[in-house]
């Protein structure tokens, strides 16, 4: 286990709301686990009241729980592991495979499989999440970075957040743009209306920024776009490509209704999931800092768009 202690800089705070600020790795859902576990003291008596008020100058201590593998099932799936060292692995994630545990699924999951693959994995994510530092959706596929000690997953948390890290996607989208490039801007939001759905408004949410380019069009009509996140909130890009009228293909929920059942579109009737594959990630190594670019090769379901001329322009 690992303790992390800190002096309260705030007068009149919420105990969990000066761990989430002192520790901006940990999700909320998760500092409230760790206090109700009794695994947060204040002034060293343990505290399991997440609304506690401290004061200015209060001790906060966290004992970080271990990761035990063995509450963790092992899922015999292949993971394409691109590079690995004592601090890190760059994996490709395939498509149609949950990152972590979830409510509605336990055992068939990227965690799972990882189990066994890799020798280490970081605890900072909690039992369920050992070694995540960010996250992929199911359906889409692509480049993740795995922490494999608690200093690895600080560093690269760490530049998530000051945006260090840079993300490249491809993707298949629906139409053709009359620019060749540009920028999809606003604030997401949970969709009111839907809870697993997030929505673009200009308002409310959280920032989020995202450029793409155009590499080719197909007939259909389709787009192969490449897309960079420039901030990092659930489901940006597909919310995005849906806000300016170009949803990806094959996408079950961010999707327009007019789409579907056009006939100009049967042809891509063999799609089961988004068309989105993060392709490219940069990042300093959390030990030396140096440099490191690393790229995935799209999977099989892409590969009716794309040839050796796009692999260059990539």
């Amino acid at each position: 286990m690992g303790l992390k202690s800190f002096y309260s800089s705030d007068e009149k705070i919420r105990l969990d709301i000066a761990l989430k600020n002192n520790l901006n790795n940990f999700t909320r859902s998760f500092i409230k686990k760790l206090i109700e576990a009794g695994n947060v003291s204040v002034n060293n008596l343990i505290i399991r009241k997440p609304s506690l008020l401290i004061k200015t100058g209060a001790l906060v201590s966290v004992e970080e729980p271990e990761i035990i593998e063995d509450t963790l099932k092992p899922f015999d799936f292949p993971i394409d592991i691109i590079y690995e060292d004592s601090m890190l692995a760059v994996i490709n994630k395939p498509a149609g495979i949950s990152v972590h545990p979830s409510k509605g699924e336990h055992e068939k999951t990227l965690v799972n499989a990882l189990v066994g693959k890799i020798s280490d994995l970081s605890g900072i994510g909690g039992i369920e999440r050992p070694g995540i530092v960010h996250r992929l959706d199911k359906d889409t596929s692509g480049i993740m970075l795995i922490a494999k000690n608690d200093k690895a997953h600080n560093a690269l948390a760490t530049q998530f957040k000051n945006r260090v890290v840079k993300k490249t996607y491809i993707a298949f989208v629906y139409g053709i743009f009359k620019e060749s490039a540009g920028t999809v801007e606003g604030c997401i939001e949970r969709d009111p209306k839907n809870k697993i759905k997030m929505k673009l408004s200009q308002t409310n949410g959280k920032h989020a920024l995202t450029s793409f380019r155009t590499i080719k069009t197909i007939d259909g009509p389709v787009s192969l776009l490449e897309i960079s996140p420039l901030t990092g909130r659930t489901h940006q890009i597909r919310v995005s490509m849906l806000e300016i009228g170009h949803p990806i293909l094959g996408d079950k929920i961010y999707k327009k209704n007019d789409t579907k059942n056009k006939n100009q579109f049967k042809q891509f009737n063999f799609i089961t999931r988004q068309m989105l594959h993060a392709y490219k990630i940069s990042f300093l190594h959390p030990e030396t800092d140096r440099l490191m670019i690393f790229t995935a090769k799209p999977p099989q379901d892409m590969l009716w768009g794309l040839d050796n001329t796009e692999y260059c322009m990539l």
